[in-house]
């Protein structure tokens, strides 16, 4: 017996009776519903579909690959089919169980000081893998803080849904995308094909789900991805190494799906460059990654982000509340309870945000790119991030003002008190780095006073566009055709992996208090910015 769920994307997702009465139905899975799926709302207002939906759409994508490999399989290996796909399927519903709010935003508090460690010794003790510990070591497996959590608190809450080791380790797996690496042999090989089918870097269920859902809401103009089309071109075919004589499962496609691998690269590149990579989005981002590291301060005990805050029992927080099923109200609730910073007054009242210089990467480009040439772009890139990196650590996060350029000129007269002291070479070189630091500031408050606004901005770094037409990944998917022994790779038979990877690593994006329709001559800091990138290649 089946429940069905209407979707705007897939019509009906029929989920069986039994799985929607004891996961989908539970206060573990509901919380889903209050957890926005994206931080595109700034800039997008319908885009507040939640982890629920997105998580209920993963499950009916890896229910159409099921059925294609079904009907390639027929238990000839002696293997328990049934399970596997069943174990897989429920990996696809549970893969955000664990999802902390707002995004990706807060996910890092799930870590021990930025250790995965104390994650990965739960999930061994979960699944009772001791192979993962080697594997993790080996492979330098780092799974996303949401996925381990998500591992975790599904095998805590679900666990009369595993009946032996294997499946509660293939079910971690799938999650975090941990392939099995010790003694992997042909009935291993297929679960890592499985394992592909939710986390891969390349294409995958989870990603489907959210590239197309994610156009739909936000009435982006994306290209079709015709996901039918592509998941019942799945191919597991057998593939024997000439060198080691190993005989391991592989995914291949049809032929059938070129055009819609195509699709969903054009679809991902879209949506990370253009909404992903959006100052508003960015700035959202960069607000809220504040406010909840002062949330975390203020009611921590001494973490507000744990697997505890997620479930119904919830624990105790500074101050006297009490805080179960973690989810973004609660966090809002928290933020009005604070001491008033500037961040919450961004947040909450969009007209005191600041406004970015440039709207884009394109647009960073076209004012930079004439004056600067690769070597002095290598420069600005490094010396930006290095910038960054300081304010983080007088703890004034991204903020380039008045009260920084004073704690500059006080490490500096710091640096030339040790020298008289002790001419130790070191302090001679950090003094020189103080200095140069200093520079690059007041080129940025020179700016601020020739076009007369206030020398107070936020720089934030974001990733420079890269086409995942580049991606190794993408050019070795591997193609069937008909009357050919072998596949072929990707790249073979198309013309589209052409991108050129981006000279550098990083840009960014400099915001400013707008007060008015102000006309700001951004040539002028591009001017000072290049001076100052010339002298350091002197």
């Amino acid at each position: 017996m089946y429940k069905s769920f209407k979707d705007p994307i897939y019509g009906y997702i029929s989920i069986e009776k039994e799985i929607v009465k004891g996961i989908v139905d539970t206060a573990a899975f509901q919380r889903l519903r209050n957890v926005i799926q994206t931080s595109y709302a700034p800039l997008y207002s319908s885009a507040v579909h939640n982890r629920f939906v997105h998580s209920l759409g993963v499950y009916h994508l890896g229910n159409i690959v099921s059925r294609t490999i079904e009907t390639m399989f027929q238990n000839e290996e002696g293997w328990d089919l049934s399970r596997c796909l069943f174990v897989f399927k429920l990996a696809c519903l549970l893969h955000d169980v664990g999802h902390a709010p707002f995004s990706h935003t807060g996910e890092e508090y799930y870590l021990d000081n930025g250790s995965r460690d104390e994650l990965h010794e739960e999930i061994i003790r979960l699944t009772g893998d001791e192979n993962l510990r080697a594997e993790i070591a080996s492979k330098d497996y780092k799974a996303a803080p949401h996925e381990l959590m998500s591992v975790i608190i599904a095998l805590d809450t679900f666990p009369k849904y595993f009946t032996a080791d294997w499946e509660r380790s293939f079910f971690a797996r799938c999650i975090i995308g941990y392939s099995y690496v010790k003694n992997v042999d042909l009935w291993h090989s297929f679960l890592n094909c499985l394992i592909s089918f939710l986390n891969s870097s390349v294409i995958d269920v989870d990603k489907l789900d959210y590239l197309i859902r994610d156009a739909y809401i936000t009435g982006f103009d994306t290209i079709n991805i015709d996901y039918i089309r592509l998941l019942r071109s799945v191919r597991i075919q057998q593939q024997t190494d000439l060198q080691t004589d190993f005989t391991a499962y592989h995914v291949v496609y049809t032929k059938n799906a070129i055009s819609v691998i195509e699709n969903v690269v054009y679809a991902h590149d879209a949506e990370r460059k253009w909404i992903q990579n959006h100052p508003v989005v960015q700035y959202e981002g960069y607000l809220l990654k504040n406010i909840m590291a002062g949330v975390n301060r203020t009611y921590g005990n001494p973490n507000i982000f744990s697997k505890e805050m997620l479930t119904f029992q919830g624990d105790d927080l500074k101050n006297g509340f009490h805080i179960s099923l973690l989810c973004d109200a609660d966090m809002i609730f928290l933020m009005k309870n604070m001491q008033v910073t500037s961040d919450i007054m961004e947040y909450f009242f969009r007209t005191e945000r600041k406004h970015p210089l440039w709207k884009s990467e394109s647009e960073y480009k076209a004012f930079f790119n004439p004056s600067f040439t690769k070597e002095l772009f290598a420069i600005l890139e490094c010396s930006m991030e290095q910038l960054i990196k300081y304010v983080n650590k007088l703890g004034m996060p991204s903020i380039i003002n008045e009260q920084v350029l004073k704690r500059c000129d006080e490490d500096i007269e710091k640096c030339e008190c040790l020298i008289e002291e002790n001419s130790d070479k070191k302090y001679v070189k950090m003094l020189q780095q103080k200095k140069k630091m200093r520079e690059w500031i007041m080129a940025f408050k020179e700016f601020a006073k020739e076009q007369e606004i206030a020398f107070n901005f936020v720089m934030i770094q974001a990733n420079q566009f890269n086409s995942g037409f580049s991606k190794q990944g993408f050019e070795e998917l591997e193609i069937v055709f008909p009357n050919m022994n072998k596949p072929v790779y990707f790249k073979t038979v198309t013309n589209v992996l052409t991108a050129n990877k981006s000279a550098g690593n990083r840009f960014f994006y400099l915001f400013f208090d707008r007060k008015e329709k102000q006309k700001i001559n951004i040539f002028c800091l591009v001017d000072k910015l290049n001076k100052l990138a010339k002298d350091a290649t002197r």
